[in-house]
């Protein structure tokens, strides 16, 4: 083995500082680039951000969907339409045990169970462990769950969905053996549509048993989903598509809550005329220049981005998902010639405010699907909707099998195989043929 130094050349990719903060303020959608840019302006002092003044209109001159409002003398401020917090369960079921008439103790116990419940109402404890917890008898912890059951909405407290149905089928005020022996011992052989063994077991005729089911099925499994709101965020498009007089979509980019960089020349002055802070100064230019450079880096591809979808999607902006055509990464990172990964960037955690709603961007990339001898391309998203509606369609009585399902796309001209069926309506949460089956008597 020889020893000596040899020259050789070779290719590879260097993450500079500049590359890194393209990519990263790329990735930003529009409010958490405004944060970057308040934090870049923090760091550096010659780095001036200015405002850009929010677009304004007359209330009567607001165009539909527009998100641009003007506070007139005579208008009201939209702050006082905020609705107020909700109370929440636990404050909605406390207020209630106020009114029961039960000794201290008790109230106490009830009210340690009633924060003890999950976001539906259910209490997901033993009894057991709350007696050991709070060091109370086993008889007062039943009797604070009995007052707690006996709070609205009806069905909270529950420890199972049948304890929760028979909660609520007992306030009725009905007596169906049929009904008590469904939800006592066989809610689950009815919630798999196992009609004709269940009605041998209970020995009714199949018209009985429909008559339960209905019954039970007009029961509320979540009596609380009502006070388990998630807090509404605030969502700005990337983009706007707009339909002008001429019936033609055009794109505006969302840049009114983006502060313009600019360089502090007050500041930079000053530090000029300090030699000692002349590498400082130095340091501080070339990260301002890198952020300009990275910003408009960022402008230009979103526009280019928004301008191919513009061109490319225009059916969907008319006629809604049924026309969504398919469109993948790469195609797109070719057709505006950069890298796939790029585009990948691009879209992630943005919206884009359409005639059709506002969406994800990540939403109108979809994968081609085989459509035979049909010249025009189908993509899975016209597929879901396909299979969405031949299930709205099917006879209840005899539903449609995932292989039934790909058998009618296949005469479509529509290629998948029923694993593809099956993925696809569990993406649309559409539960299977042997669940969807309804008793029709």
């Amino acid at each position: 083995m020889e020893l000596g130094l040899f020259q050789t050349q070779s290719l590879k990719l260097v993450m500079t500082n500049e590359l890194r903060q393209a990519i990263t303020i790329l990735q930003y959608p529009t409010l958490e680039l405004s944060n970057f840019l308040q934090q870049q302006a923090t760091e550096n002092p010659i780095i001036e951000l200015i405002e850009k003044p929010l677009p304004t209109t007359k209330m009567s001159d607001r165009a539909e969907g527009s998100d641009t409002w003007y506070y007139g003398e005579d208008d009201t401020h939209p702050i006082n339409y905020v609705k107020a917090e909700e109370p929440s369960l636990q404050d909605h079921l406390i207020e209630q045990l106020a009114w029961l008439d039960i000794c201290d103790q008790e109230k106490a116990v009830s009210e340690y169970l009633i924060y003890c419940l999950d976001e539906n109402g259910y209490l997901d404890c033993s009894l057991d462990q709350l007696q050991i917890e709070l060091g109370v008898s086993e008889s007062l912890v039943i009797k604070a769950l009995e007052n707690v059951q006996q709070l609205e909405p009806i069905g909270v407290g529950a420890r199972s969905l049948a304890e929760c149905l028979k909660i609520q089928y007992n306030a009725l005020n009905e007596n169906s053996i049929h009904v008590q022996a469904i939800l006592e011992d066989h809610l689950q052989e009815l919630a798999d549509r196992k009609y004709n063994e269940l009605s041998k077991k209970l020995q009714i005729s199949l018209e009985e048993l429909k008559q339960a089911e209905d019954t039970i099925r007009s029961l509320n499994p979540r009596p609380c989903s009502e006070y388990n709101h998630s807090r509404s965020e605030w969502v700005q498009p990337e983009f706007f598509i707009e339909k002008n007089n001429a019936g033609e979509y055009k794109l505006r980019m969302n840049e009114e809550l983006v502060p313009e960089v600019t360089l502090n020349d007050r500041y930079f002055r000053m530090l000029e005329r300090h030699s000692d802070a002349k590498a400082y100064l130095e340091r501080q230019l070339q990260k301002y220049e890198w952020l300009k450079r990275s910003l408009e880096q960022r402008r230009q591809t979103l526009e280019r981005l928004g301008d191919y979808l513009v061109d490319k999607q225009h059916d969907f902006f008319e006629q809604g998902y049924e026309a969504l055509k398919p469109m993948t990464l790469k195609e797109v990172a070719e057709a505006i010639e950069v890298h796939e990964s790029t585009i990948s960037r691009a879209v992630k955690n943005k919206t884009i405010q359409t005639p059709r709603g506002t969406i994800t961007l990540k939403s109108l990339f979809t994968s081609k699907i085989d459509n035979g001898h049909h010249s025009e391309d189908t993509s899975s998203a016209q597929v879901k909707i396909k299979i969405k509606r031949m299930i709205e369609e099917e006879r209840k009585q005899k539903p449609l099998s995932d292989q039934k399902i790909a058998d009618n796309l296949k005469s479509d001209g529509i290629a998948i195989s029923r694993r593809t069926v099956a993925k696809y309506r569990e993406e649309l949460r559409i539960p299977s043929s042997s669940k969807r089956k309804s008793l029709v008597v």
